[in-house]
């Protein structure tokens, strides 16, 4: 793997408890976690929620610069969120005002409220995609219902979305070495872009027929019934960490509908 798309690979491999968590308890997680996250807006505990998920992250050995870069990927989205809400947004007291353009402390908070919710779900999302190899996402999908080629096409679209970025960054610092110049309004950029954009789809789709090929020589697709190695099995740490997070879940989502738990921003 070339050092561009190691960059854009989120997953770390490992040994710890979260690693050896079933994929399926894993993926059970991100969907309790984000369905709480997305029903808060409190600052301090969308802040709180960010932080217990790098310490879980940390813990388990996922290494920091990996943490590092999903924050260079996330900052300018985020940015984005908070400089663009005020736009859409004019509830609370009027912290200024630039032609028509008002800003407002409402308007602040809740951008601010948004992009930390995008921020905690994004990592989330990591402790899944980022302790699981592609065979183990492979199986969990299966063993839920899916058929084996629903699950390997969504897994290799998970997996590849890191790799056609890296292409995309190494494509883009190979033409700016041969003198190709990213200057100007958004118009111009765009212009200048075109050749890294072609040079990139070429890439891609050399990359894709490559997969093909790979895949039908190991014979995928030739028999419906297939065999593994390793199947997933639920053991009881499994089991005791999926109850405890639906119970958790459960029991703030209640809060947050029926008691506004977590609802204002302060």
């Amino acid at each position: 793997m070339s050092v561009a798309n190691a960059a854009f690979d989120f997953y770390s491999a490992g040994r710890s408890w979260l690693h050896q968590l079933d994929p399926r308890v894993k993926l059970a997680i991100v969907a309790a976690c984000s369905t709480v996250l997305l029903l808060w807006l409190n600052l301090i505990l969308l802040a709180g929620g960010i932080i217990a998920i790098h310490l879980i992250l940390l813990l388990a050995g996922y290494p920091w610069t990996k943490l590092r870069a999903v924050w260079r990927a996330l900052l300018p989205l985020l940015v984005l969120v908070v400089l663009l809400w005020p736009v859409f947004y004019q509830a609370g007291a009027t912290i200024f005002r630039a032609g028509p353009l008002t800003v407002t402390s409402g308007a602040l908070g809740v951008g601010a409220a948004t992009a930390l919710r995008i921020t905690a779900v994004s990592f989330v999302f990591l402790l899944w995609i980022g302790t699981t190899d592609t065979r183990e996402l492979v199986r969990g999908f299966v063993r839920l219902g899916l058929p084996f080629s629903w699950g390997m096409s969504l897994t290799i679209g998970l997996r590849f979305i890191p790799t056609f970025a890296g292409i995309f960054v190494t494509v883009s610092d190979a033409q700016q070495s041969r003198g190709l110049i990213l200057h100007g309004n958004v118009f111009r950029r765009a212009r200048q872009m075109i050749p890294i954009l072609v040079a990139s789809l070429v890439s891609a789709f050399r990359a894709s027929e490559q997969l093909a090929m790979t895949l039908e020589s190991r014979g995928f697709g030739a028999s419906r019934r297939r065999t593994v190695l390793r199947d997933l099995r639920m053991r009881p740490v499994d089991w005791i960490v999926l109850t405890a997070t639906l119970v958790a879940a459960l029991v703030l989502a209640y809060l947050a509908l029926f008691h506004g738990f977590g609802r204002g921003l302060y």
